[in-house]
């Protein structure tokens, strides 16, 4: 009956060390915030906001917005124009492409003088491939613009997955 018994927790002990050990390579979600000056800079800051897989890195930014096609809509009496552009973010530990839907809005007037009305925008976006240390990254989130002309600011939050 003692062989059985140590069979049976030996066996238990394997199932539940092999169970910890996959865990500890199981990927993990990470909230991240992303800086970018889109205009004229071209720039961005990727800053994890909790510990995790990723680290802060920086780069550029290039993306389809000039020629990416949209649409306005009326929402309540506002014009709203609604657009998907996709981004490559190029870093020194390699290049990862999201993929936003964007809505803007007009604030009525061009406040910095650069001949441009000046508008803000937020919008939704997701990831849909990286190379280097963001190969099989997965991901998705939230953001907000302040399109001044030029400059145009963003911020993009959400959470990123690392294989």
């Amino acid at each position: 009956m003692n062989a059985r018994l140590a069979i049976v927790v030996a066996l238990a002990a394997a199932v539940t060390l092999s169970s910890v050990a996959a865990a500890g390579h199981a990927a993990m979600k990470q909230r991240v915030a992303i800086n970018v000056k889109i205009f004229p800079q071209s720039r961005f800051v990727l800053s994890p906001l909790q510990a995790g897989a990723l680290k802060r890195d920086s780069g550029t930014i290039t993306g389809n917005w000039r020629s990416a096609p949209g649409r306005d809509v009326v929402r309540a009496g506002q014009t709203v124009g609604v657009y998907t552009n996709t981004w490559t973010l190029t870093g020194k530990r390699g290049t990862f492409t999201i993929r936003e839907r964007i809505e803007w809005v007009d604030v009525g007037d061009d406040w910095n003088g650069d001949g441009h009305d000046d508008s803000v925008a937020i919008g939704t976006w997701k990831v849909v491939r990286g190379t280097g240390e963001y190969a099989g990254i997965t991901g998705s989130g939230g953001s907000g613009h302040a399109g001044l002309g030029s400059p145009w600011y963003a911020r993009y939050e959400g959470f990123l997955t690392l294989p």
